[in-house]
């Protein structure tokens, strides 16, 4: 009786397989999986884009490299690959020269930087465009010291004759925790841009002043983040991790995925902590990625606050991130969040014709189209948005790895073969009389 329910279920189990499994033309056959496209439109030509969605970069090369787009008569479609990827902000170093080093003890260490020798703009007359542009615009510094393991808080102030100051930033972090090889942050940067000619930090260390060798004052243009989007993850926290640090991990069952942020989420109100991240191909040796910093706190009325690293890419299935406590307590009710940059296809559409996503195949080379030439992004209209059907199997799939590949327990059991070959000749010759020795 408990045969048959069990029989069904896999019967109903490889119907499932063959209904969601199509025939590829033969030239397609080593690629594993496809999608139809689905909306793609019928009566024009113009290129279309596709979203792709985490699922198949998963079962695809990691670089998108197997990514191949065919029609209903089997033709391949040329597109262009791409994805939002962040830029480097654009940077600008003002010359500057520090007039003071001071230590004020108990409360901070100070330095005041000359940014420029020009005289302020005459405000009552106006400016011209060239005027504007030719003001030391600054938005950002770099604090240069020795010190090799500190976190202190910094004010920000600014003004035209080195007596009177505005506050333009009344506290912002910096770091270092070379003790747990992590460099931290000494970059402060504040809201909007300033064209004084001074600036002033204060470094809040009251116990001793603080090193500091060299300040470079920098105008770095505010590029909004380009979006990213979840990739699924479940994260564990290790109970066996030091007293002073709390650590997670997670597989992602592939190393296909492009990661370039961790987002953390914790309800606690104000705190600083310093993390660390790590990738591991086995889950048991692991390798130092990337560091950063997390805080919270509040400015005044204003919340401050930064909980996410973001890097450039990174593919690894094992993922492991540390966060510092010290002597603090861990971060409550933490949760963790792997985010990437999506990808997506654009690529040309026929009237009257359908296409076809197939991907799954590691031995493909990568592409290159005219296409992806002559289709520039400056030439990009709204494009209409295609989607992607459900994924099948290949049905008469032809793997196109080599037959050693294919079965590497063949090679064990040759060599295993071999061994006992070799081990029963030698037995034999031991055991067989020498026809050369004379009887007695």
């Amino acid at each position: 009786m408990t045969r048959r329910p069990f029989s069904l279920l896999l019967a109903l189990t490889a119907f499932a397989a063959t209904a969601s499994a199509t025939d590829l033309p033969s030239a397609w056959r080593s690629w594993r999986y496809s999608r139809a496209i689905i909306g793609a439109p019928t009566e024009v030509r113009d290129p279309v884009s596709l979203h792709l969605p985490w699922d198949v970069v998963v079962h695809s090369n990691a670089h998108g490299a197997d990514f191949r787009l065919i029609d209903e008569g089997g033709r391949e479609v040329p597109f262009l690959l791409s994805s939002s990827q962040d830029g480097d902000p654009h940077m600008v170093v003002r010359p500057s020269q520090i007039l003071e080093r001071s230590f004020a003890p108990g409360q901070f260490t100070q330095v005041v930087i000359r940014v420029t020798d020009r005289p302020p703009l005459e405000e009552r007359h106006g400016a011209t465009l060239e005027q504007l542009q030719a003001e030391p615009w600054f938005n950002t510094y770099r604090i240069s010291t020795s010190e090799s393991d500190f976190m202190y808080w910094v004010e920000t102030a600014v003004s035209d004759d080195a007596h009177e100051w505005r506050v333009v930033d009344a506290r912002s972090p910096i770091s270092r925790f070379r003790k747990h090889q992590l460099e931290g942050n000494q970059t402060v940067q504040f809201e909007g841009y300033s064209n004084q000619r001074f600036l002033r930090v204060r470094i809040f260390s009251a116990d001793q002043q603080f090193p500091v060798d060299n300040v470079e004052v920098l105008s770095q243009d505010s590029k909004s983040k380009p979006e990213r989007s979840t990739i699924p993850s479940v994260f564990t926290l290790d109970s066996s991790a030091d007293s002073t640090e709390s650590r997670w991990s997670t597989d992602l069952g592939t190393d296909n995925l492009p990661i370039s942020e961790v987002v953390f989420s914790t309800p606690q109100s104000e705190f600083y902590r310093a993390v660390r991240i790590s990738t591991s191909e086995d889950g048991q040796d692991w390798n130092y990625r990337r560091a950063g910093e997390i805080y919270r706190f509040r400015q005044g009325e204003k919340l401050k606050e930064s909980l996410s690293v973001v890097f450039p890419e990174i593919f690894g299935r094992f993922w492991r991130i540390e966060i510092l406590n010290a002597n603090d307590q861990p971060l409550t009710n933490m949760h963790l969040e792997l985010t990437g940059l999506p990808r997506g296809l654009t690529f040309p559409v026929e009237p009257a014709h359908s296409y076809r996503l197939l991907y799954g195949n590691q031995k493909a080379a990568s592409t290159q189209y005219d296409f992806g030439r002559v289709f520039g992004r400056s030439d990009k209209k709204v494009l209409v948005l295609t989607q992607l059907g459900a994924e099948e199997l290949t049905a008469n799939y032809a793997d196109p790895r080599p037959f050693t590949e294919r079965h590497p327990n063949l090679l064990w059991l040759a060599l295993a073969i071999a061994v006992v070959l070799l081990g029963y000749a030698a037995l034999r010759a031991l055991r067989t009389p020498n026809a050369a020795t004379p009887q007695p």
